[in-house]
């Protein structure tokens, strides 16, 4: 398959108006709600990008990936048993198939996708660095203390029972490419986390849009990741939800793979929503990298183990 990008995520929750009241602070829109399902959107011009169904229980239900044409649809059918979705299923989507990837878990893939005017963002900053001054006369552009303004859905991580047995279903299904994998300190072949991106052939892209995890005890969600233009979005954000009394989890801080910066936060239903900003850009050729993973910092600005990363 030659997947466009991600398209949204999907949970169930026990507590709708809890959930939309945090998404709505971090920076989410709400595009409809109903007693029984909740819409949400981004300002880069997206319909939907997370929807939170009502249940018993908080949890993962889902990913869908956005696709140019309709032979990944039929590929998905013929090739992988995708199930076609009741068209009108998910706003602003003509139609869309499901398949369930190794650990039970929605994967939907979309086509024919509404589009609505992206809405304003800030100002680009200017840095003056030692070696070029571009800011002269006047101040920093300041921002807003409130909600960040989320551009769209970028990526998500997965904890999985088996990073052999996905890993090898999200390439061999959707196609996707390797960008950074961790192995057990001496044991190459005993591979347990990994990052990847779509492939687009010469096209550039994320370094991610998924993340796996091995961890035999759960199958669930890490976290979902929306970009925001920079850093300093995501400072002003970072200190608005502290003002809220929100649980901050790690950041603002940058990762060594992928480079972005992220901040991460425990919503109501014991999610973790990341912002990142400055992500690196890989293509087919780049390949893959491999590391022992103990190698590896889990922020390049903090010498904090990564323990509560995962709690």
């Amino acid at each position: 398959m030659r997947l466009k990008c991600p398209h949204h995520v999907r949970f169930t929750v026990k507590d709708l108006d809890a959930q939309e009241r945090f998404a709505n602070d971090f920076g989410l829109i709400t595009e409809e709600k109903s007693d029984d399902q909740l819409v949400m959107r981004t300002r880069g011009g997206d319909v939907v990008s997370y929807i939170a169904v009502k249940g018993d229980k908080d949890g993962y239900l889902g990913i869908a990936f956005e696709t140019e044409n309709e032979a990944d649809l039929e590929e998905a059918i013929s090739e992988h048993g995708a199930r076609k979705m009741e068209a009108g299923s998910i706003p602003g989507v003509e139609q869309a198939v499901m398949l369930n990837d190794p650990d039970g878990h929605q994967v939907i893939i979309v086509l024919g996708v509404t589009r609505r005017p992206a809405e304003e963002m800030y100002p680009e900053i200017v840095l003056n660095t030692p070696f070029k001054k571009e800011r002269f006369g006047r101040n920093q552009f300041t921002r807003d203390l409130g909600p960040a303004r989320l551009w769209r859905f970028g990526h998500m991580g997965l904890f999985v029972k088996s990073f052999a047995a996905s890993s090898m279903w999200y390439q061999e299904t959707l196609g996707l490419i390797g960008s950074d994998i961790y192995h057990i300190p001496g044991m190459p072949q005993a591979k347990i986390v990994g990052f990847f991106r779509l492939n687009r052939g010469d096209e550039y892209v994320d370094h991610h849009v998924l993340a796996f995890m091995q961890d035999e005890t759960r199958t669930d969600c890490h976290h979902i990741s929306f970009e925001v233009q920079d850093f300093e979005a995501q400072q002003r954000t970072h200190r608005f939800l502290q003002d809220q009394e929100y649980e901050s989890i790690w950041g603002v801080g940058r990762h060594p793979h992928g480079s972005h910066i992220f901040d991460v936060w425990r919503s109501p239903d014991g999610a973790r929503f990341e912002t990142f900003s400055d992500t690196d850009l890989f293509r087919e050729e780049n390949g893959t990298n491999i590391h022992d993973i103990s190698t590896i910092e889990m922020d390049i600005w903090s010498s904090e183990g990564p323990e509560k990363y995962f709690i």
